[in-house]
Order: C-alpha cells, then sequence, then structure tokens
C-alpha cells in the first residue's frame, strides 16, 4: 500500500458521495432508475478503455473467466446501488454501503488471500458500529429505509465479490486486460436493463456528471485492488465514503431529513474514519513475524568455538574459509 494508492481510494471515496447525490437528485427529477444504471455504467467502460494500454503479458481464460464474473456482479451491484437511493436518503445509503469491507474482509480471509491481524479485525467490527448509527432516521419513513437498508446490504455483497474476484484474477490476467474485460462487460450487459427512458431535462445535467464521476471513481478503486492486491485495505480506506456521504448531504442537499439526524449519523460516520486510522497504524507496525531474524553473540561466539582451525607460522587458518 503506497500513499499514491491510499491517496487514490481516499479520492474515490470522496468522489462517491459527489456522484451519488448527482444520481440522487436525478432519481428525484425523475429520471428512470435503468437510465441511472445505464448511463453509469456506460461510464465505467468509457473510463476503462485507455487501461487497455498498459501490461498485458499475462492472459490465461481462468483470469478471463473471473474478470467476466466480476463484471457481472459489479453489473447486478449497480442494479441494487441505484435502487437504493431512490428508496433512501444519501447520508443513510452511503455508510451503509461500508458494508463491503466487512465482507470483503471475511471473503478474504475464507480464500485464504491475506491473514488479518487484530487491528484490521479491531477496525472492521467499529465500522460496522458506524454504519448502525448511520441508519439513524425518522420512524415514520422506516418502511423506506428498511428498502434502503436491503438493497444497500445486497449491493454491498456483489460488490465485495467483485474485489475478491479482481484479486483472484490478477495472477492470472495483466491489469490491462482485467480492467477493460471487466468493465466492458458492465457496459455491454446494459441491453439486459430494457428499453431506456430518455431523461427528462431536469434531471439530465445531474445524471451526466454523476453518471461521470460515479464511473471514474470506480474505476479508481478497482485499479487500486488490481495494482496491490490488497482489497480489505484498499475498501477500509474507501470505508471513509461514509463520513463523505453524510457531509455532502448535509452540506449540498437542502432537503431530507439530514438535519435532524446529522449528529449520530455524523458520529458513525467518524467511526469509520477511525477504523481507517487504525488500519493504517497496524500495516506500518510490523508483526513479530515479520521482524528479520537475528542471531545473538552467545551463538555466534559457539559456532566460531566450534569452527576447526590450527595454527601455521603464526597465522590462523580456518577450515572452509
Amino acid at each position: 500500500m503506497t500513499p499514491i494508492v491510499s491517496l487514490c481510494a481516499a479520492g474515490a471515496a470522496v468522489l462517491y458521495a459527489v456522484g451519488s447525490l448527482d444520481v440522487k437528485k436525478a432519481l428525484a427529477s425523475g429520471v428512470d432508475r435503468r437510465a441511472a444504471i445505464a448511463w453509469t455504467n456506460v461510464a465505467m467502460a468509457v473510463w476503462s478503455l485507455p487501461l487497455f494500454f498498459l501490461s498485458k503479458e499475462t492472459f490465461t481464460l481462468h483470469g478471463f473467466a473471473l474478470a467476466l464474473a466480476a463484471g457481472v456482479a459489479l453489473f447486478v451491484g449497480r442494479i441494487f446501488v441505484v435502487k437504493a437511493l431512490d428508496a433512501g436518503a444519501l447520508s443513510i445509503v452511503g455508510p451503509l454501503l461500508g458494508l463491503k469491507t466487512l465482507f470483503v474482509a471475511i471473503f478474504a480471509v475464507l480464500l485464504g488471500q491475506v491473514a488479518i491481524n487484530t487491528g484490521v479485525w479491531v477496525a472492521v467490527v467499529l465500522a460496522c458500529f458506524g454504519m448502525a448509527l448511520v441508519q439513524r432516521g425518522p420512524k415514520s419513513k422506516s418502511k423506506h429505509y428498511k428498502r434502503a437498508i436491503l438493497y444497500a446490504a445486497v449491493a454491498s455483497l456483489l460488490f465485495a465479490s467483485t474485489d475478491i474476484l479482481v484479486v483472484e484474477a490478477r495472477d492470472s490476467l495483466s491489469v490491462g486486460w482485467l480492467m477493460p474485460t471487466l468493465f466492458l462487460t458492465v457496459g455491454l450487459l446494459v441491453p439486459l436493463l430494457g428499453k431506456i427512458p430518455s431523461p427528462p431535462v431536469e434531471g439530465k445535467l445531474n445524471l451526466q456528471r454523476g453518471s461521470i464521476i460515479m464511473g471514474f471513481q470506480t474505476s479508481a478503486v478497482v485499479l487500486a485492488i488490481c495494482l496491490t492486491g490488497q482489497a480489505v485495505l484498499v475498501n477500509i480506506i474507501y470505508a471513509t465514503r461514509g463520513l463523505w456521504s453524510v457531509i455532502v448531504d448535509r452540506l449540498l442537499n437542502r432537503s431530507g431529513t439530514i438535519h435532524d439526524y446529522f449528529i449520530p449519523r455524523a458520529a458513525g460516520a467518524l467511526m469509520l474514519v477511525a477504523s481507517v486510522g487504525i488500519v493504517i497504524v497496524t500495516i506500518n507496525t510490523p508483526l513479530p513475524s515479520e521482524l528479520p531474524a537475528t542471531t545473538s553473540v552467545t551463538e555466534s561466539d559457539e559456532q566460531l568455538n566450534e569452527t576447526p582451525y590450527e595454527e601455521i607460522g603464526g597465522v590462523i587458518w580456518i577450515d572452509g574459509y
């Protein structure tokens, strides 16, 4: 995890909040959900095209199949995240998508991709408590909130599957093949949505801007995972989108209930940030097993004493040297 990769994941978290608010406003303006899904998916595919010029040294059918599967999971996940945004406020949906972090950690351990230490697990648990706080909202809208929570949870599971499949594929498929294959699959599946209604004038600008931003930030996160193979750590940093979702919703969205429930949601989002801090400290502190082995003076002396030698003409000759 280099500073550039960490900044990439953190920057994508900020862009997620801004792009999601645009998509949310587009949906509120009458834009059909299929249009929102289609536009964001096509944007992802377009952003991935320059990646064809990256390394394409390794290609296997196994890796190609994993990339296709990751694209399908991402496509279906995008359907559920748009449905979640349509059903609930961004300040709820955004942080709840952080469940992806927990799912990624569980999948990574089960598949043996990474050995997670105690600090990372503490960060994951803290992030889950934070997600519980951001669910605070008026009881009168609990039905819509529950539906939004369900959709966000399903989307998180699918997005986690995408990231894990990327890690599995990266060793058998170069990034120049993996990334375009994944995102072009997302774009090519758009016709399955059926006829896409034209967006109304009121929401067209929000839809265009939100799609461009969402497409770029998604590509950035997957690229970071593809280059490093650190799906868990990238996602914990990316989980700060929960905090940015609350802040952006509070500052830029003048409607909704975020004003009444800002404090508990902000507290929950701050827990997500704290989890990131724990991970940063943890990954920079080597485990005892990772420390270089040292030889004690006593051991060295014993080895020297056991080494055969003889003195010839005032010079000591040690066998083997």
